[in-house]
């Protein structure tokens, strides 16, 4: 009876995570071919559950050989397929997938499964159903993060081309961001075989290039720029001579596409990401500082006034303990420098305090002033406050 399997999953997703792989190993086939078995007949409301329960199947495999994969890729993304318009099951079955791909022996005949039906849709985008090129960029890029060089090669030989196409010719919000993380996926998979792998990487390179000046152009909705943050960071990591030339035209873009964010979530990354520029620019950090300076921003002095404004206002709105920890230690190295500047540039420091009681209706009608602060202090005081925090969490 349905409770009974329903059960059953509950008690293997627990039991399987903490038992003995050797244990394991001879009922893997058995339980496997059931579980997708039960796959096929699950309802909306058990599929998570089963996917869950395969998931740890796999990953208390010792090992996935070619048997199993094949007994269950085809399966998976079967369902896959027919669920392409659930982002949950969606993830659901991506994880299982990477189960798959992580477990020793599963990447390589998982990859040769899914190019063949994964390329054709990438290359073809505008004939696909709603929600299947997105969903399929999620695939390949899951496939791409930690894989060895020779998986990256045969799926950029495949994909490369038709994800860059994507994000320099369509509007759709959802491909534009997962075209943009894959794309970032073959750059830190590849490196510089990226462009060696190209037959023109003179091209190859200008591609990259025009997908970064789409992804920062001001006019393009900010939805659709969503994670350019993090493919700036891979091209400036992995192709830093071919982006040396270029540093100056690049902050300019990134303080433009800052500048006419809509979305904070947008311009926090940027910010991440230009607290990663100051720890690659260490110990130059003043010239970094000096660079900014020369650029000009609209409505500020330069780009490094509108960015420390925009950054300090920012800070305690960052996500993210990684993200937290990049953009404090990078404050902590801009105050480090003592430049002039740091006493020069004067940014949002508090709320002005107000006689009487604020209501809804005042509030609306008078809105918050703001003193100005010196940015020297106002980094100090965001530090301290961070340092604070992590008292308190200890």
């Amino acid at each position: 009876p349905p409770p009974v399997k329903v059960g059953a999953c509950r008690a293997l997703s627990k039991l399987l995570p903490e038992a003995n792989k050797e244990v394991v190993q001879p009922q893997l086939i058995g339980l496997l071919s059931s579980l997708t078995d039960l796959l096929q007949q699950a309802s909306d409301e058990t599929l998570h559950l089963v996917l869950e329960t395969l998931q740890a199947a796999i990953k208390s495999s010792a090992k996935v050989s070619g048997p199993i994969e094949s007994i269950i890729s085809p399966v998976i993304l079967n369902v896959w397929a027919s669920h392409i318009s659930d982002p949950f099951i969606g993830i659901d079955e991506i994880e299982v997938l990477e189960a798959i791909k992580n477990a020793p022996g599963g990447i390589h005949p998982l990859v040769s499964r899914v190019l063949p039906h994964v390329g054709p849709i990438l290359n073809k985008p505008r004939e696909q159903p709603e929600g299947l090129v997105a969903r399929s960029l999620d695939l390949v890029t899951m496939l791409l993060k930690n894989a060895p060089m020779d998986v990256v090669r045969v799926l950029y030989d495949v994909c490369f081309n038709a994800v860059t196409r994507i994000v320099l010719q369509n509007d759709d919000h959802s491909e534009l961001q997962n075209a943009t993380q894959c794309l970032a996926a073959f750059i830190s998979g590849g490196r510089q075989e990226v462009l060696a792998w190209a037959a023109d990487s003179r091209f190859a390179m200008r591609s990259l290039l025009d997908v970064a000046s789409r992804l920062l152009d001001p006019n393009l909705d900010s939805s659709g720029s969503l994670f350019v943050g993090n493919y700036i960071l891979q091209l400036i990591l992995h192709l830093p001579l071919q982006m040396a030339q270029h540093t100056s035209d690049l902050i300019t873009a990134l303080v433009r596409r800052m500048q006419s964010s809509q979305i904070a979530g947008l311009r926090s990354s940027l910010i991440v990401l230009f607290a990663k520029m100051v720890h690659m620019s260490a110990p130059n950090v003043e010239k970094f500082i000096d660079l900014l300076v020369s650029i000009p921003a609209a409505d500020h002095d330069n780009a490094f006034v509108y960015v420390m404004s925009e950054w300090t206002k920012q800070q305690g709105e960052i996500q993210g303990a990684y993200q937290i920890k990049v953009t404090t230690s990078a404050l902590a190295l801009l105050l480090s420098t003592s430049h002039p500047q740091l006493g020069k540039v004067y940014v949002q420091g508090h709320v002005k305090s107000t006689e009487g009681i604020t209501t809804r209706s005042k509030a609306k009608v008078t809105p918050e002033k703001w003193t100005m602060v010196a940015l020297l202090f106002k980094i100090a005081s965001l530090l301290a406050d961070t340092l604070l925090e992590m008292h308190e969490q200890f």
